[in-house]
């Protein structure tokens, strides 16, 4: 193996797709379809002339011209006969057996019109591109260059994105790290010489099991606690959204001026990441509120996830002991994973104890257990674990005890863990 020793800069130009795994078969003329494209950031016109691109799997290659203009019977407007890439414009370095008759899946892609073409000074990428090849394009005299990968085979990476599929840059301006690059999302495999279908992969969402009331069930004059979990099922991150909170009164799913109860601008979420933004919801009037949450973000690829609907009860007197939700499953997936427990006492300033018992009337464990209380209501979860084993699939009694002035309030409610 080669290794080339070179002062990295910043640069020009970057790589930002990279198709190795062609589809059908490696053999005979698999890598007749493999290309690397890049891209040239800069507002000034790049001579590729003097560039070298290198798998250091076989000597560097050099950047050469498309000088076969039998590639423009299916691509008449791609430019060739040139190593000059425009500013803020792509270019492909392709096999120069790209446009073979005899290859199998013959000439498979969509280019662009104005797309540079360019290829190498022997028969192949490198010596063929293997999914876990590395790249890097340099050249010396402009003191510039780009990779794909590490050749460090401890990362993974780059590895097999699956059969006709590229390795896509995610954001151009952020370096070449693993989480930086993602396989293809576009039905066709690749998108050479146009925009990354990954580059704007944006998918916020709401869940309502990914929305909590603390307390879960309030009384008339109460204030609520509202969170609300943010999904990025995308693969770039943003903060660019606002939630809306909203009665849906009319039952009709639509958000209405006279309905929206809080606006707020949104909070930065990573890519595959959930985030929580809370609202006090001041003295709700008693009944039954139907609560709509709504995302709003202009770069969203999928407006199916960006609204959901929780029902808030406010009630008039109400018991010690509230749980909820009634079946809880602490699975670990995020969702209705602990039992949120809501008492209230008749006055502060006594002892409360909180224990879980199974239906046969065992002891499971404590939350608290005759601790000093300053105030007349709180909360507490529990994860479903008894001295830190998991508990198993059942039902359970929560009993709440409450001394004060040598006075007893006692409270239970049942729930069951399903697992």
């Amino acid at each position: 193996m080669q290794f080339i020793l070179i002062v990295l800069a910043s640069s020009r130009i970057i790589i930002t797709e990279v198709m190795s795994n062609v589809k059908g078969p490696e053999n005979p003329y698999g890598d007749r379809n493999e290309f690397v494209e890049i891209y040239n950031q800069s507002a000034d016109t790049v001579d590729l002339a003097n560039y070298f691109i290198s798998d250091f799997d076989a000597r560097p290659d050099e950047i050469c011209a498309w000088n076969n203009e039998s590639i423009l019977i299916k691509y008449p407007d791609v430019r060739i006969h040139s190593t000059l890439i425009c500013p803020y414009s792509y270019a492909l370095i392709m096999d120069r057996e790209y446009i073979v008759p005899d290859t199998i899946n013959g000439q498979p892609y969509t280019i662009p019109e104005g797309t540079l073409i360019l290829t190498t000074d022997d028969t192949s990428i490198g010596d063929g591109l293997a999914s876990n090849d590395p790249l890097i394009i340099y050249s010396i005299s402009d003191a510039c260059t780009t990779s794909f990968g590490t050749p460090y085979s401890e990362d993974n990476f780059p590895s097999d994105p699956g059969d006709g599929i590229s390795w896509e840059c995610i954001d151009f301006s952020l370096p070449d790290t693993i989480s930086n690059w993602h396989p293809c999302i576009d039905p066709a495999g690749c998108t050479p010489g146009q925009e990354n279908s990954v580059t704007n992969a944006f998918d916020l969402a709401v869940d309502e099991n990914l929305f909590s009331f603390i307390p879960a069930k309030i009384e008339s004059g109460e204030d609520v606690n509202i969170s609300t979990g943010i999904i990025n099922f995308g693969l770039r991150p943003t903060a660019d959204y606002t939630l809306s909170i909203y009665e849906d009164r009319n039952n009709d799913n639509l958000l209405e001026t006279s309905e929206l109860l809080f606006k707020m601008p949104g909070e930065l979420v990573g890519a595959f990441d959930t985030i929580f933004l809370y609202w006090i919801y001041e003295k709700p009037s008693q009944g039954e509120h139907r609560l709509g949450f709504k995302i709003d973000f202009a770069e969203d690829k999928n407006l199916t996830n960006n609204i959901a609907f929780k029902n808030l009860q406010v009630l008039g007197k109400i018991g010690e002991l509230c749980v909820t939700p009634a079946i809880f499953t602490p699975n670990g997936d995020g969702y209705n994973d602990n039992l949120q427990i809501d008492y209230r006492l008749p006055e502060p300033g006594g002892e409360l104890t909180i224990s879980i018992f199974n239906a046969r009337g065992i002891k499971t464990c404590d939350l608290c257990r005759k601790k000093f209380i300053n105030y007349d209501k709180g909360n507490l979860y529990w994860n479903g674990k008894s001295a830190d084993k998991s508990a198993p699939t059942g039902m359970y009694i929560v009993y709440l005890e409450y001394i004060y002035h040598n006075k007893i309030t006692k409270a239970k409610k049942s729930a069951v863990l399903a697992r």
